[in-house]
Order: C-alpha cells, then sequence, then structure tokens
C-alpha cells in the first residue's frame, strides 16, 4: 500500500490497544503475506521473456551483506513520441504489481501500445524487500518516503536518475493495500484535464474487480475510487516517487493501489486493465 501525499498509515489505532488485539492485527498481517521469493528467479525470468528487441539494462547492484541484487531497467518501443515510466516492487510485500510486469511482458500485452509509447519499466525497485516480504529494504528503510531527502538509499537514487526533467508523459506505479475492499488510485497531473484518466480506469475496473466507493480513503477525500484533491508538492515534508516525478514534470502521475485480498490472478488482470486504459485514453 502506498500514500502519495498523506500521512503513513498506522498499524494501531490512536487508543492504546489491548495485548491481545495487538497480537491479532500481527497474526492477521503475517498471514497477508508468507512465502519469501527469490529475486535471482525474477531476474531469470525476465529476461527469459525478454526478445533482442528489447533493451535491459542493469544500472547498478543493491549489496547487502552476501547478496548482490542487480537493479534493472528495461525500455521498449524506443524513441516512441510518448513516454510512460511504470514501475514496482518499492515496497517489497506488495507482489502484484510485479508479477503484472511479468505478466505484461510475458503475453506481449505492451506491443500494442508501442505504436505510441516508449515503456520504461523498473520491475522491481525493492529486491530485498521483494524477497523478504518486508515493506522496507535492508536498511530497515521506507523507499517511498526518502525523494525529498539530500542522500537517499541506493534504491532511490537510481529510481530518481531515470526520471529526467519534462521527459515522462505519464508515470504509474502499481502498488497494493492490505487494508482495502476494493480498488482506488491517486491521480496528480500537471495538466487540467487529467483526471479523465482516472476516472476512465476505474469505469474499465468496474467489472473486473471491487472498487472502494469510500469518500475518505487513507484520511483524504475521494471521488469514487479516485483520490485526487492532493497537497501541493512544495508543501509536503517529504516525497514519494510520484513527487518527485511531479516535480520534474511528469504531465500524469498514477498510483495504482489493488486490494491485497482479492486472489493474485485478479489483482493482476485490474493492474494490467489499467495499464492498458491509462496508455489508451491518453493519447486519443
Amino acid at each position: 500500500m502506498d500514500v502519495i501525499f498523506a500521512k503513513q498509515k498506522t498499524l494501531y489505532a490512536p487508543t492504546a490497544p489491548s495485548l491481545k488485539s495487538v497480537s491479532l492485527k500481527i497474526k492477521l498481517n503475517r498471514n497477508v503475506h508468507q512465502k519469501k521469493r527469490s529475486y535471482a528467479d525474477l531476474v531469470k525470468r525476465l529476461s527469459k521473456t525478454l526478445d533482442n528487441t528489447v533493451q535491459i539494462f542493469t544500472l547498478d547492484h543493491i549489496k547487502y551483506s552476501n547478496n548482490k541484487y542487480p537493479f534493472q531497467k528495461i525500455i521498449l518501443g524506443v524513441h516512441n513520441p510518448r513516454r510512460v515510466l511504470i514501475s514496482a516492487g518499492i515496497h517489497g510485500d506488495e507482489p502484484a504489481g510485479i508479477e503484472t510486469i511479468c505478466s505484461f511482458l510475458e503475453s506481449s500485452r505492451y506491443k500494442k501500445h508501442l505504436d505510441q509509447w516508449e515503456i520504461t519499466i523498473l520491475p522491481c525497485i525493492n529486491p530485498y524487500g521483494f524477497e523478504n516480504d518486508t515493506r522496507e529494504n535492508h536498511e530497515s528503510k521506507d523507499l517511498n518516503r526518502l525523494f525529498k531527502v539530500h542522500n537517499p538509499p541506493l534504491e532511490v537514487k537510481l529510481a530518481k536518475s531515470i526520471i529526467e526533467p519534462s521527459y515522462f508523459d505519464m508515470t504509474i506505479e502499481l502498488h497494493e493495500d492490505c487494508d482495502s475492499h476494493g480498488y482506488y488510485l491517486f491521480q496528480k497531473s500537471n495538466t487540467p484535464n487529467g483526471l479523465e484518466i482516472g476516472v476512465k480506469i476505474i469505469e474499465a475496473l468496474k467489472g473486473v474487480i471491487s472498487i472502494n466507493s469510500d469518500k475518505t480513503i487513507e484520511n483524504m477525500p475521494a471521488e469514487k475510487g479516485i483520490i485526487h484533491r492532493i497537497k501541493d508538492i512544495n508543501q509536503m515534508e517529504w516525497w514519494p516517487m510520484a513527487g518527485y516525478s511531479l516535480s520534474m514534470k511528469a504531465v500524469h502521475c498514477l498510483t495504482l493501489e489493488t486490494p491485497t485480498m482479492l486472489p493474485m490472478a485478479t489483482r493482476v488482470q485490474a493492474h494490467l486493465l489499467a495499464i492498458d486504459q491509462a496508455l489508451m485514453c491518453n493519447h486519443q
């Protein structure tokens, strides 16, 4: 789960919980994600998926103990007129986004967008978190709170290095929310007409996944599954990745949140449809 421009969600209620309720909460959270994963297997899976027309780069390595994780970037449709950045795995305990990217590539779903889009993909920003099923990286840091700090972790530095000034027409970040009962999204644009993208995404998903239609999501006003009344980035003490993208004049920034409680296949299908809709409606 991510909160673009709100306070980080607290684990417990403001009033002091009982030991029983704390124990139950911890148990429930552990039951959401149990199985640890192999980042090396993910890298192999991605390399087998891509043909010689696709560019894949290892920008650096995230080193922890005896582990050395290649931080990878994939580019499809180089030099096409519009540019999108799709990213996943900044929170390691949200695997649906990474699985979405694998499916997007393995099914060649991306090819229908290559007439318009140069697609840059960061398949897994937090390799340690992915392997160990943790939100944070190996330094116990939430990477998506550190895009404004002077000297962030290497994962953030590498992600920032890709987001050049006025380069991307759109950024799409894939997340999950273990507390939400339905799909929702954050949207912020540097143009006045950007909200229609989010509206079309939610409309397209209604027959596939439940939509979180609460009037307040993450303590922020929401309208039919869309949070767009977002604080100006210049007033924020910290930036998530979307905040940094906005500061670098990306035109549209979307953060997509699928409910962890639903089956993986449903979550992936919803994210795939949302990506398709975003890339189609933005150039109509």
